[in-house]
């Protein structure tokens, strides 16, 4: 799959956008105010559309109860968000946003190609000849420098290169998710999952080219959504997950799709050191000595089955690793603002630990992120169980 450059990228790319608009923090705010009364509106207009005569006082009456509250949490998401990313740059007016803070995952070392970049990354960084180290590294900082930040972490950063391309670079970026991506994007290109569009090395550092996923993460709209819309993602995570779990022909083996090593990174990490060929082999790795007491884990492993069925996992199924967008319903956009028809899955993300594992694999890694505090304390209430089982 091509990542065809969309208008406006290449603007991005050299800088060349309008951000007279306020601060950062101030169109942030300004954004998170537009939801909640959008988010309102929609609230009342589905009930509206549902039955026109219906009364509307004990409705009214429930949104002017939780207007305050959803529009203070979403300016306070506002404000951390904007927060986070402008924490690490230099406030001076002179330098390009974040270009001081992205001087450290510029390229300055020979370039080394671990996989070929996909055509479509070439145009967008107006590549004329990509085996040329020079160019391809001049091209490929002035597009770092201009990047949106979408997400970092120590020393990880994912940037988007305009609509349609994000580049992911650090230092311990683990290689499987680039073969495993590839591997997805061949044997079920049904699966919304990001295209692997390219990987190169530069010293110790990684750059890996992917499709942009439209929409923003599950986790970002989490606590704001309704019960309905949480439902239909549920509902969609489970067509997601039984496409990519169902027969595909051959014999598997455990671990990753194209290295085949086992990993088990719940609390402490377990790496296998030679291939697994059973179920009863990588129960034994999962149950390596960690900070449990050997009496317990003896008993734990005793209980354990290895029969379970082989099947394709993401491994790590999370609302940060599943992004989503509203569809907008265009009868209703004339009458309502902002009108939301739906909420839909556009990709799962950060496929660095699927491969194939047994079946039961999916449930219990997603049991293992999940934190019953906090904005994302129901989710586990909403895993897509039909698929992955309990």
């Amino acid at each position: 799959m091509h990542a065809t450059p969309q208008r406006g990228d290449r603007d991005r790319l050299t800088g060349n956008t309008n951000t007279s608009m306020g601060s950062p923090a101030g169109k942030e705010i300004d954004k998170a105010r537009r939801l909640a009364n959008t988010s309102t509106l929609n609230r009342l207009a589905s009930i509206l559309k549902a039955n026109p005569a219906a009364g509307l006082a004990q409705a009214l009456k429930q949104q002017a109860d939780a207007y305050p509250q959803i529009r203070r949490r979403l300016e306070q998401a506002a404000q951390e968000k904007a927060r986070a990313q402008g924490s690490d740059s230099d406030s001076g007016p002179e330098l390009h946003t974040g270009a001081a803070t992205l001087q450290a995952f510029l390229i300055e070392r020979p370039v080394e190609t671990i996989h070929a970049l996909d055509r479509g990354v070439i145009a967008l960084l107006g590549l004329t000849d990509p085996q040329n180290a020079l160019e391809l590294a001049t091209h490929i900082n002035e597009a770092i420098e201009n990047g949106e930040v979408l997400w970092r972490l120590h020393g990880t950063v994912a940037l988007g290169l305009g609509v349609s391309v994000v580049v992911k670079i650090g230092t311990s970026l683990d290689r499987d998710e680039v073969a495993n991506l590839r591997y997805i994007n061949a044997h079920v290109p049904d699966i919304p999952a990001p295209s692997s569009l390219g990987c190169l090395k530069a010293g110790r550092r990684t750059y890996h080219f992917m499709s942009r996923a439209a929409g923003v993460t599950l986790e970002s709209l989490w606590p704001d959504l309704s019960v309905e819309h949480k439902i239909s993602i549920q509902t969609q995570l489970d067509c997601i997950f039984r496409a990519l779990r169902k027969e595909h022909g051959g014999r598997p083996k455990f671990g990753g799709f194209v290295p085949a090593i086992c990993k088990d990174t719940r609390r402490n990490q377990r790496v296998s050191e030679y291939t697994i060929h059973t179920e009863e082999q990588f129960n034994d790795l999962c149950a390596k000595p960690g900070t449990a007491p050997a009496p317990w884990i003896t008993m734990i492993r005793s209980g354990m089955r290895d029969d379970h069925r082989l099947v394709m996992t993401h491994g790590d199924l999370h609302p940060r690793n599943i992004m989503v967008q509203w569809e907008r319903d265009e009868e209703e956009g004339a009458n309502v603002i902002g009108s939301e028809k739906e909420i839909r899955v556009t990709a799962l993300i950060d496929w660095e630990m699927s491969g194939w594992y047994p079946e039961h694999r999916e449930f219990v890694k997603a049991l293992s992120t999940i934190n019953t505090r906090g904005k994302l304390s129901d989710w586990f209430e909403d895993l897509p169980t039909d698929a992955i089982g309990t």
